[in-house]
């Protein structure tokens, strides 16, 4: 059996690992843009920034594609696949055939039209190369100053990785807060007290309307208020989307990602998705939603390559989850924290002592998000609540506590996770 996987990220990188276990005579290749190994999108703004060397960024040891049989090619794009000669087409010309196809390819920046933006100064963050990039450009000025577009996870992380660094750095956020669409508001105003307390400007219910320039340099921004910014650098970084591009004319369904059944396969024969370019089952809202987040990808890319091996599994639903530190500080967060109407069903559980936060969302008794601030809470016990649709309204009492865990369980519940198949 032929295999090809489009992308060399966590979805890539678990589909090879669940084909290799199920099919030991197949043959994987795996074509990406990307010239790297298996490295850790996630970690960029601490390499950027020294936190961590080269040999850290990579989380798969040297000869995994040698010990999964993998045919790696690097540098590569495809452009073009062909699914009725089950082909695909890459930047030079090259084909390759395919018995089973899955694409990873990823999110691409979004980019707006932005007055003056094109030039040098100007930067995403999404990619190893995009970090040495900024790295490189702010090294070389006196006394840099950067705006980052985005009060995003992403822009957040280039941000402290760039005033570690030394840069004064402005964040500039169009919501009324940042990280909005992972904490509530109480909880996203505090990170930005954090961001501010260790010397971060941020800016909120604005944004970048032009790039000023003199002689191609940029010298500042405009905000669309009419406040103007000091700059050299402008990191954008709005968020991603679907790379889906080179689809066009493939015949496979596309809304804002690729569309798949609940074993990752799309309305094609034979060709699978997984990670960031997907859209597929949201597990909370029984709707289809594109969640880029690392466990998603994994979950996905495991599912995907099982199936393409010939051992269908099934896809539960994405549920969303962050777990990120800023200047030390810690913040996680798993569900549905945030769209909340206390008249269809909601309800909410609050505990707040200092500097410690957390937050409880259920919903007709069941448990549907957690939010937790400076406490390092136990995510695969909640994910598995949320999973189970259990009501805890006879436990809502303790699932805040700092030592809520499995016994706390009910013993039918806990008796269920014990006996479960691996």
């Amino acid at each position: 059996m032929k295999y090809v996987i489009i992308g060399n990220s966590y979805a890539g990188v678990f589909a090879i690992e669940a084909i290799s276990r199920l099919d030991a005579g197949g043959a994987i290749t795996v074509i990406s843009r990307e010239p790297y190994h298996v490295y850790a999108r996630a970690a960029i703004h601490e390499y950027m920034d020294g936190a961590i060397g080269e040999s850290r960024m990579y989380y798969r040891d040297k000869d995994f594609y040698e010990r999964n049989r993998v045919t790696a090619m690097l540098g590569r794009t495809v452009t073009q696949i062909l699914p009725e000669q089950h082909r695909v087409v890459l930047d030079d010309g090259q084909k390759v055939d395919y018995d089973r196809l899955m694409i990873g390819a990823g999110g691409v920046p979004i980019t707006p039209p932005i007055e003056g933006s094109k030039g040098p100064g100007m930067f995403t963050f999404t990619t190893w190369d995009d970090a040495k990039a900024l790295r490189d450009w702010v090294k070389a000025r006196k006394t840099p100053k950067a705006v980052v577009i985005g009060g995003g996870l992403i822009g957040l992380q280039c941000a402290e990785g760039l005033k570690h660094m030394g840069v004064d750095v402005t964040v500039v956020e169009l919501a009324d807060y940042v990280l909005v669409k992972a904490l509530d508001r109480f909880a996203a105003l505090r990170v930005q007290q954090w961001l501010r307390d260790n010397g971060l400007n941020v800016v909120t219910g604005n944004t970048v309307a032009s790039v000023s320039r003199v002689k191609g340099a940029i010298t500042g921004v405009k905000l669309k208020g009419g406040e103007r910014l000091k700059c050299d650098t402008v990191v954008l970084s709005i968020g991603v989307r679907p790379n889906t591009g080179f689809l066009e004319g493939s015949g496979i369904k596309v809304d804002r990602g690729i569309m798949v059944d609940n074993s990752m396969q799309t309305n094609i024969r034979d060709v699978f998705a997984a990670g960031d370019v997907t859209e597929a089952e949201d597990f909370l809202r029984k709707r289809p939603e594109v969640i880029p987040i690392i466990p998603v990808a994994t979950m996905q890319g495991r599912i995907a390559g099982s199936t393409m091996a010939g051992r269908k599994e099934v896809y539960p639903g994405g549920l969303s989850q962050s777990a990120f530190q800023f200047f030390g500080k810690s913040v996680i967060s798993i569900g549905n924290v945030i769209s909340i109407d206390k008249n269809g069903g909601f309800e909410e559980i609050i505990s707040e002592d200092g500097e410690v936060y957390k937050k409880a969302v259920l919903r007709d008794g069941m448990l549907v998000g957690v939010l937790s601030m400076n406490f390092v809470t136990r995510i695969g016990i909640y994910n598995s609540i949320i999973r189970s649709r259990m009501n805890v309204s006879g436990i809502k009492d303790k699932l805040l506590a700092d030592n809520f865990g499995f016994l706390d369980l009910p013993k039918e519940f806990r008796d269920e996770m014990l006996t479960k198949p691996g």
